[in-house]
């Protein structure tokens, strides 16, 4: 399906938006994408402030289909008439929904661990805040500039390593006790595919050229998936997040010795 200049991108709730590209159809969230290949669309149905993409499906199987909310109207029918105008009918059956495939941007633990992090960020900021007027009220001026940059090292180690440490121990989780499956090349290099266990095409992203990958991922949020056998760069991260752990707490130590000190003076 070639795209058109005419066909509008459309708009809809919660950031989510419906693109027509050379391939096919995009529908972008503000955590995922999902690309549709022409020959897995049946047709584009426009309802009002709603766009449903319906995919093509073995005779006597349930309707697939998949939508945007919130749209223009106008837009709507305009984008539905002019991708409907570039289908063309296979010579064969063909199931839809084994061709559609979904990106997933962050996956939800991803999420939870950036909102953890925010917090944390806080706490420092917090904590040297406090400190810093310890310091100063008790040792003078002096005391808070020490207190503050050694507290911003301290607490960049502290997050770095948490972040990290916490990571390992959610891949080496799933990799234990999540869904064991076969990943099978896709056509852009450094990624692969595979189905979870509802029948979603999902990808994995590998560098290494090997014909297929075996990986696992977690039953609660199949997007959340790893290799089964760590990477180089996996391996190498956990000695880095020892290494600004044991910084972190050195840092911590160097904090109580500035506040003690400033208690003394």
């Amino acid at each position: 399906m070639s795209i058109i200049s005419s066909i509008p991108v459309l708009k809809g709730h919660g950031g989510t938006d419906l693109t027509a590209s050379p391939e096919g159809l995009l529908l972008r969230s503000r955590h995922d994408e999902l690309s549709m290949p022409g020959e897995a669309i049946a047709r584009v149905r426009a309802e009002g402030g709603s766009v449903a993409v319906e995919l093509r499906v073995p005779a006597g199987a349930a309707p697939a289909a998949h939508r945007i909310e919130g749209v223009d109207a106008f837009a709507a029918t305009a984008f539905a008439d002019g991708v409907n105008s570039l289908l063309i009918a296979p010579d064969e059956e063909v199931d839809g929904r084994s061709l559609v495939v979904l990106r997933t941007f962050k996956t939800r633990w991803e999420r939870s661990a950036m909102r953890r992090m925010k917090w944390e960020a806080l706490g420092c900021l917090l904590v040297i805040v406090v400190l810093s007027v310890i310091g100063g009220t008790s040792g003078g001026a002096v005391y808070p500039v020490g207190i503050v940059m050694i507290g911003a090292i301290t607490g960049a180690c502290l997050m770095g390593a948490t972040l990290e440490l916490g990571g390992w121990t959610h891949r080496r989780r799933i990799r234990r006790h999540g869904v064991k499956e076969f990943a099978r090349p896709a056509n852009v290099p450094g990624m692969y595919l595979y189905a979870d266990g509802a029948g979603m095409t999902r990808t994995v992203s590998h560098f290494g050229g090997a014909p297929y990958l075996e990986i696992a991922y977690d039953p609660k949020d199949p997007a959340d998936v790893h290799t089964l056998r760590p990477g180089l760069l996996q391996r190498l991260s956990i000695w880095a997040a020892w290494f600004l752990l044991l910084c972190g707490l050195g840092g911590v130590a160097a904090l109580v010795a500035v506040v003690a000190d400033a208690f003394g003076s």
